[in-house]
């Protein structure tokens, strides 16, 4: 094969590559406006706007928005094993632990606790190890601090938030710190949707 053919080649690639991830971003578009602003059902708009969600994700499979929006309408309908999918995949594309910890929840609720225990650990430890290098992270501390709360561990976790505030953090974050316990949804909120004891809108609720 030539050089000149190769790189025709390669630039179709490159050009149908960007269509697709414009196409993608632009399905994502219509299934946000779908579940946010369309006056359907419930079921009906979760359900439209799972259906654009997948076809966004058929034009780029790596698409962050759609797999995360994914996740919101998936724990709405209670779909444990599409979760654990979602889950995988985004673990598969990226080292945050919070998608490890995520699929520890999702374990839970199916009743697999030891391997639930297993992912909360894994989360928890490479939290650790990244917060060695970057102390002042904020949004990781966060993220860390859920996922200890999650696992059941929240004597560490309010040790954290206690620590949290005696770091040089800007204004608007020490605030976030004091209201984290009043703002924050629990993990035992999560479950009494699950099991039907509320509804979601009233996640979050105190």
């Amino acid at each position: 094969m030539s050089i000149r053919l190769t790189l025709i080649i390669v630039s179709c690639l490159i050009l149908t590559s960007c269509r697709q991830s414009e196409e993608s971003k632009e399905t994502m578009k219509q299934a946000m406006d779908v579940y946010m602003f369309a006056k359907l059902n419930d079921d009906i708009k979760i359900d439209s706007s799972l259906a654009l969600t997948n076809k966004a994700l058929e034009f780029d499979d790596q698409n962050f928005s759609a797999l995360n929006h994914k996740t919101t309408l998936l724990f709405r309908k209670k779909d444990s094993k599409g979760l654990i999918q979602v889950a995988d995949k985004l673990i598969g594309l990226t080292d945050k632990p919070l998608y490890l910890g995520q699929k520890a929840l999702y374990l839970e609720l199916e009743g697999k606790i030891d391997d639930a225990n297993e992912y909360y650990s894994r989360a928890i430890e490479k939290y650790e190890d990244y917060l060695k290098i970057d102390t002042l992270n904020f949004d990781l501390l966060i993220e860390y601090v859920g996922v200890l709360e999650a696992s059941g561990d929240t004597t560490k976790a309010d040790k954290i938030l206690t620590d949290m505030k005696e770091k040089d953090f800007e204004g608007y974050q020490i605030e976030m710190i004091d209201l984290y316990k009043e703002q924050a949804v629990s993990k035992k909120q999560l479950i009494k949707y699950w099991t039907g004891v509320i509804e979601y809108e009233q996640i979050g609720e105190k």
